[in-house]
């Protein structure tokens, strides 16, 4: 493998001896942006909170030009603007003045191992304590109800309040999955949020999977996130594909059925979610198992030392001597 080190750039005018930040956000592009939530969740965190650039990816080594074309600007007979592809880390603050960063830009094509490991040397530097991939995916979700956010981790017991999905796939990689892989093996703590959005206007902005997503990380990062906006544009494309709708009995019905299907996965995994929670934990488990072990060889304390001291029956006469 070539030197990771050298794939990551910082700003001329950054010393990062002096950058501390315990939380990472990656928007890094995955299979697809469905909603266009990445896209959405980086101009809201970028557009709302102080922030700056305070280091760069090299994507010439690792972006497939000829496989993903970036877009060129063509003004009447010349080229007039090239929109290069970049991989930046910015450092933001919150609402509260807590310093986070961001790593956004697409998905690598190349050199993913080495990527993987530069990310994981940038995130030792600065001593993040957890990295949050935010993605989403197209899903048989209906547009008339709350988008949900489901979890993963490097480590199950990050998630261990949620109940997991059932059963084991095999799917295509994504680099953020990797990325997941790897962090975790080298003992760092990730959790990725993956928004539900309905599959018919997943190609379209959808503005309440961006919120659900920064909704749930103000949670999970415990960081002062701005939502303002997204009520009113939400409430905009719900209105849009409403007026759609209504004009097709056949979309009509298959929105139905996709209600019917959402009510049921949401009452099931509340449910399990339910029936985890009742277990206890491994720690807990450890925790009883000793006590149990302790209270074996224990002597009471109202007891005397002398087993035989209180040794009685029911029967009144034996205290008698006969």
């Amino acid at each position: 493998m070539l030197d990771p080190t050298s794939l990551f750039q910082w700003e001329p005018h950054v010393d990062q001896r002096t950058l501390r930040a315990d939380t990472l956000i990656v928007t890094l592009g995955s299979y697809v942006d469905a909603g266009h939530s990445q896209r959405l969740v980086d101009g809201q965190l970028l557009e709302h909170l102080p922030n700056r650039v305070i280091g760069r990816f090299d994507t010439d080594q690792v972006i497939d030009y000829a496989g993903r074309r970036p877009t060129i600007h063509f003004d009447r007979d010349h080229f007039a603007r090239y929109d290069k592809p970049e991989i930046k880390l910015h450092l933001l603050t919150d609402r509260d003045g807590k310093d986070f960063l961001l790593l956004n830009g697409p998905e690598p094509s190349l050199q993913w191992e080495r990527m993987a490991e530069g990310v994981r040397h940038v995130i030792e530097q600065l001593d993040v304590q957890r990295t949050h991939l935010v993605q989403s995916m197209p899903a048989p979700a209906p547009h008339t109800r709350p988008v949900a956010v489901t979890r993963f981790a490097s480590d199950p017991d990050l998630v261990a309040d949620e109940a997991p999905m059932l059963g084991t796939f095999q799917l295509s990689a994504s680099f953020t999955g990797l990325l997941t892989l790897r962090l975790g093996e080298a003992g760092h703590d990730v959790l990725g949020l993956v928004a539900h959005v309905p599959h018919y206007i997943a190609e379209n902005d959808y503005p309440a999977a961006a919120a659900a997503l920064l909704t749930t990380l103000r949670e999970t990062a415990s960081l002062a996130l701005p939502l303002e906006g997204f009520d009113l544009a939400s409430g905009i494309v719900r209105a849009q594909v409403d007026n759609q709708i209504a004009g097709s009995e056949e979309l009509t019905e298959m929105v139905a059925a996709l209600e019917r299907g959402y009510d049921h996965y949401v009452s099931e995994r509340e449910v399990r979610n339910a029936e985890t929670a009742q277990l206890p934990s491994a720690d807990e488990i450890g925790e009883q198992f000793e006590q149990f072990l302790a209270d074996l060889g224990a002597t009471p304390a109202d007891e005397p030392d002398n087993p035989d001291a209180d040794q009685h029956t029911d029967d009144p006469d034996a205290d008698q001597v006969p």
